[in-house]
């Protein structure tokens, strides 16, 4: 990965936000990295701002609590696709849930899912071959 990219993490968890925006600081992806511990504050942003001001990359937690991974993507996917053409989605998610691993496959806005704790491999590698 040549360039450098915008992140947001959603995440209700504040240690996982911590460490998920010092990992990729370390790894010298980002210019921005945003954070959301609401997934409802997150969409909100996406819906009152215009496509510059929007993530390349979303880090998504699955459990949350008010609205989980799954509602939010649901929300997302009722956004102008102009909008989303150039931001990717990846789970990012301590579940073991073969229901929740069917769920985001089965999901065409989602590029995949990285278990918790990140992983520079393979964050780096499903970040190159989906050429982001």
């Amino acid at each position: 990965m040549n360039k450098k990219i915008s992140i947001m993490i959603i995440d209700d968890n504040r240690i996982d936000l911590f460490i998920h925006h010092e990992f990729i600081k370390q790894m010298n992806i980002a210019h921005t990295v945003q954070e959301f511990a609401f997934a409802s504050e997150a969409i909100k942003f996406l819906e009152e701002n215009e496509a510059s001001k929007w993530p390349q990359l979303i880090l998504l937690d699955i459990h949350m609590p008010i609205m989980n991974g799954f509602d939010f993507l649901e929300k997302y996917a009722t956004i102008s696709g102009k909008l989303r053409e150039n931001c990717k989605i990846i789970i990012v998610s301590s579940s073991l849930d073969v229901g929740d691993k069917e769920k985001v496959k089965e999901n065409p806005l989602v590029l995949g899912l990285l278990e918790k704790p990140l992983n520079t491999t393979k964050l780096l590698s499903l970040l190159n071959s989906n050429v982001i």
